[in-house]
């Protein structure tokens, strides 16, 4: 069992986030005059989502993304979905709703696309040559804001926050010498590790930030409904998300916890050694 004071601090944790919920409409708008005057930090921040997170993850957080970054290019990208008379009402819904904020640029589809391709998407429209990649399901505290200044001006090509690619910085540079994320991940899952092991063989390591001011969203209270965007239910799949990419990322690269000839060793993996199948 867990001991008394780590109980505590969750419970604190809890209480932190439930007061950050109720005061933020409050001082909101204080922090959108103040921003709005800023100089631009120099950073894209893209966000991708879909249908089933519309209500419970995307409305909340795409305000406070454009109250706390007022002056930065925001790009939010809708992923399709398997109902598709539903996602064709959502696109609307969507797309009226990401317009009511002056630096966001939508971007939606009707057919599910690879998290990879979601990705390479907002990589390649970015306007500056740092991108921070958010999934919808997170909630942020303003000094948030203070965590990305730190992240801009730092020199390391790609950086994690609290140890999760949910959420993550890449710049041009690491892209020049890694490349995009691989699009034969069509679904979701492992698209990560790919890249991971590819940043190994390019001598990158990314370097991980860890903060209280970004926490994910209770998946119980999100409210999902059981199947993903390509309707399938990911606790059946293997890796957790997607047989499919999961059996890719198998034919792509040979691993193994020991040495071997012209493998890699790839960082904070549970497999450390990794070489590229020919």
């Amino acid at each position: 069992m867990n001991p008394p004071s780590a109980k505590i601090t969750r419970a604190f944790r809890r209480v932190s986030w439930v007061c950050e919920s109720v005061t933020w409409p409050l001082v909101a708008p204080f922090y959108s005059m103040l921003l709005s005057r800023s100089e631009s930090l120099g950073i894209t921040i893209g966000i991708t989502t879909y249908k089933d997170r519309f209500g419970s993850c995307l409305k909340p957080l795409l305000p406070k993304i454009c109250s706390l970054f007022p002056v930065e290019q925001v790009i939010v990208i809708a992923n399709g979905h398997y109902l598709k008379d539903e996602q064709q009402d959502y696109v609307s819904r969507f797309n009226e709703f990401c317009g009511k904020f002056g630096n966001a640029e939508a971007e939606a589809y009707i057919e599910p696309r690879g998290l990879s391709f979601l990705w390479n998407r907002i990589i390649t429209r970015a306007q500056h040559p740092r991108i921070l990649i958010l999934n919808d399901d997170i909630v942020l505290k303003p000094g948030f804001r203070r965590l990305v200044k730190r992240m801009v001006t730092g020199n390391e090509p790609v950086m994690t926050v609290n140890s999760s690619w949910s959420h993550f910085l890449i710049t041009r540079e690491a892209v020049e010498k890694v490349g995009l994320f691989d699009e034969g991940f069509t679904e979701i899952g492992g698209e990560d590790d790919d890249y991971i092991a590819r940043m190994a063989v390019a001598g990158i390591r990314p370097r991980n930030l860890m903060t209280r001011t970004l926490s994910g969203r209770s998946k119980r209270r999100m409210k999902v409904s059981g199947l993903n965007s390509y309707g399938r239910d990911m606790s059946k799949e293997a890796g957790g998300y997607s047989t499919l990419n999961t059996e890719y990322l198998l034919r792509k690269w040979e691993t193994s916890d020991g040495m071997f000839e012209g493998a890699v060793e790839v960082p904070d993996r549970k497999i450390r050694f990794w070489k590229q199948r020919e």
